[in-house]
């Protein structure tokens, strides 16, 4: 097509250098007009556009709405033909994936954390209310027509696909994208279809799923059903991966979960995807309702300051994805904005005081047992009124039982001197015998009442020994050593930053050209865009995914699949060129990793602060409980002592009380030494002993390859799958293991 003479009415444009392409046209710079482009179309489909082009000018909706590319003013030869329209140009703005992809969004939006994303998606929400609110459904959404700014501001663009009314007249939307056309339309042609904002309704759904999902899509997992279930075909059957509802889908391994979000939100995804939605799916004004709802409850993860996620989580959901791909989903680059405590060192990064906290738990005993003294009781006790009363009443039954034991002897022998039939008078001589021995019942029940009285004492040491604070204390304990050890670690990484750097810049670099070339837009055979939402569903984005897992993981990927993906790895893999001198993306590569140093150490420092103080108040509850004394227990004594003057007074021997023995807490499972001491020698143990202990030895093997530190991992599949095995703490870009 010619472009040397272009005109938006009367005024002639400067076509400058081309800054876009597509199916339909390409898009070009104006050297005469700042901040506006043309789009001009191909031959073959300029006479189908005009009429609508022209219409979406007349109905003037670029003036409604400055976020959206609208037409403004229609574009046309030097002939009068129609060539195409005139758009507000959307500068420093990024298509919606590289902000929802990991690896992308580190090199794109490296600022961007959790709140920048929920931010996005309430962004994108209302862009789609404004388009709605102007009498327009979107219909062809897509990844590429949603664009993000450093603000997240959003912009749509590729407008002139949109539906529009003017004049009574309809201008179809006749294209679509699968993975974001709703159920209802799946497998339909859209040239006759007549778009409704619910169908819109599916696929801001999907893309605010994608935002917040790490580029997941909702439909992409493994059938557990009978044959395979491509994303087209679960979108027809509602089959949404991480419903609450029995889709017989599962989702991909170690991605975020419905636990993770707000419940507004979950209940938005799941009318949404569900056949009860269709029609009254969540509108663009609910979706904002229910992410602000997120936003509000977004939260510090305490172990990396970068991490943000909603209250409602049961853990952080960004730490246990990057401790299952190793690598990291948000960076923190203002790492001096929250320094509770100390500063930062350019020797050790966030420096903060271990040797005071060490030095706390030095100081604070707690003992090995736990064993509760019985009281000794207030006053002396004689015998009590009851006792006395009875030993009276029995003294003088006594006398009597002996007279009647006489009597009965008596009969017994005249009877059986009288000739009666034996068993009379041996029953008369058994009635003698009872009465002469028959021991007392108040004596007994006194002997009885003691002994009940002495196990409520035991009972009550026990239940106070087996619910001392102790246990409290020891696992806080336990909590802060381990913290430490994180701390110190993090240390050790960022002293040796710089000489890991070094040591494998090639593999690096090599890293970060494959991590530069995406999957999404790249020419593969045989891969369409529903293998590629697959592929990012299962963390495949980059060539540098592909390079270290087996893409076959992801569903719906064969191995004629995987071989092309593979190939096109290995050609991107060629045009890799090593530099030897330091450039400013080395530089920013240093600082990143040390910008994320630095925000888990502050993550250690602010959890260690609050565990000291926890500690201390802990440890002060369990001196206070040491020292005080418990009124039930007391009583029991004086029960006792009371029952113990009884038996007494009745020259009944008092039993002895049987010792409870010490309670043992739980010694919470650790690998550390017993000794908090940061250097080698004799330390003073938590419970008052010494013994010789040294941390510079250690359990934990050197990698083989690079020597760093090895951390225990598990294997996911192969002859060794479900068995730990140590791999490099700086997996993935040195991939040295042992077999433990």
């Amino acid at each position: 097509m010619s472009l040397d003479k272009l005109f938006a009415g009367t005024d002639e444009l400067h076509v400058g250098k081309r800054i876009g392409k597509g199916g339909e046209g390409e898009v070009y710079a104006l050297t005469n007009l700042p901040g506006y482009a043309v789009k001009a179309y191909l031959p073959t489909v300029v006479a189908s556009r005009e009429a609508k082009i022209r219409a979406m000018v007349d109905a003037n909706l670029h003036s409604s709405i400055n976020t959206v590319a609208f037409p403004t003013k229609v574009v046309a030869d030097r002939k009068g033909s129609f060539v195409g329209f005139l758009m507000r140009l959307v500068a420093e703005h990024k298509e919606i994936h590289e902000l929802q992809t990991p690896s992308s969004r580190l090199r794109h939006f490296p600022a961007a954390d959790y709140r920048f994303l929920v931010r996005t998606a309430i962004n994108v929400a209302r862009v789609f209310g404004q388009v709605h609110a102007a009498g327009c459904v979107i219909g062809d959404i897509n990844q590429r027509s949603i664009l993000v700014s450093q603000q997240a501001t959003v912009a749509l663009i590729d407008t002139d696909s949109f539906q529009v009314i003017q004049k009574g007249k309809q201008y179809l939307c006749v294209v679509g994208v699968p993975e974001y056309t709703p159920p209802e339309l799946q497998g339909q042609s859209l040239k006759s279809v007549v778009r409704t904002p619910d169908h819109d309704a599916f696929g801001l759904a999907v893309a605010i799923f994608q935002i917040l999902c790490m580029d997941r899509h909702p439909f992409s997992g493994r059938f557990k059903g009978v044959g395979d279930m491509g994303i087209e075909q679960a979108i027809k059957e509602f089959r949404f991966a991480y419903s609450m509802r029995d889709t017989k889908m599962q989702p991909p391994p170690s991605t975020v979960q419905m636990a993770d979000l707000s419940p507004k939100v979950r209940q938005s995804f799941e009318l949404a995807f569900s056949p009860q939605g269709v029609g009254s799916r969540p509108t663009p004004s609910q979706w904002i309702s229910a992410l602000e709802e997120l936003e509000q409850s977004l939260r510090p993860c305490p172990n990396n300051k970068a991490h943000h996620y909603s209250r409602v989580a049961p853990e952080c959901p960004w730490c246990r994805m990057e401790q299952a791909f190793g690598v990291p989903m948000f960076i923190s680059h203002d790492a001096n904005a929250h320094v509770p405590k100390g500063s930062i060192s350019e020797g050790v990064g966030f420096s903060f005081n271990i040797v005071a906290i060490e030095a706390i738990l030095n100081s604070l005993t707690i003992p090995p047992q736990i064993k509760v003294a019985i009281p000794s009781p207030k006053v002396s006790y004689s015998a009590s009124a009851e006792a006395l009363a009875s030993a009276s009443k029995t003294a003088s039954d006594g006398r009597l039982r002996k007279v009647f034991a006489v009597v009965w002897g008596a009969a017994a022998i005249l009877m059986f001197a009288a000739g009666f039939p034996p068993v009379v008078p041996l029953i008369s001589a058994g009635v003698a015998v009872y009465l002469a021995f028959r021991s007392d019942s108040a004596e007994s029940s006194f002997l009885q009442r003691y002994k009940s009285t002495a196990e409520k004492v035991r009972g009550r040491v026990q239940h106070l020994q087996s619910n001392s604070p102790a246990e409290t204390v020891q696992s806080t304990r336990a909590a802060i050593l381990e913290k430490i050890d994180e701390y110190k670690a993090l240390v050790s990484d960022f002293k040796n930053i710089e000489t890991d750097y070094n040591a494998s810049r090639r593999q690096q670099q090599l890293d970060a050209h494959l991590s530069a070339h995406g999957i999404r837009g790249a020419r593969i055979p045989k891969l369409t865009s529903g293998d590629v939402a697959s592929l990012a569903s299962y963390g495949f984005t980059t060539a540098y995914d592909a390079s270290r897992r087996d893409v076959q993981d992801a569903h719906g990927i064969g191995p004629v699949k995987s071989a092309n993906i593979m190939a096109w790895v290995n050609q991107v893999e060629r045009k890799f060129l090593f530099r030897t001198d330091y450039t400013a993306a080395d530089r920013a590569a240093l600082r990143t990793k040390r910008d994320n140093i630095i925000s888990r150490q502050q993550g250690c420092a602010d959890k260690l602060s609050k565990l000291v103080d926890q500690l201390k108040q802990q440890h002060k509850q369990l001196n206070d409980w040491i020292s005080g004394n418990d009124a039930q227990l007391q009583q029991f004594v004086e029960e006792l002592a009371q029952a113990e003057a009884d038996l007494r007074h009745f020259k009944i021997a008092v039993p002895v009380l049987q010792p409870v023995p010490p309670y043992q807490p739980t010694q919470p499972s650790t690998r550390r030494p017993t000794s908090y001491s940061s250097t080698a020698g004799t330390a003073r143990t938590s419970f008052g002993g010494s013994h010789n202990s040294s941390r510079t030895g250690s359990s934990i093997p050197s990698c083989p390859v690079c020597g760093s530190g090895m951390r225990l991992r598990t294997a996911r599949r192969g002859k060794r799958a479900g068995r730990q095995f140590w791999g490099c703490s700086r997996y993935p870009t040195c991939q040295g293991t042992r077999n433990i």
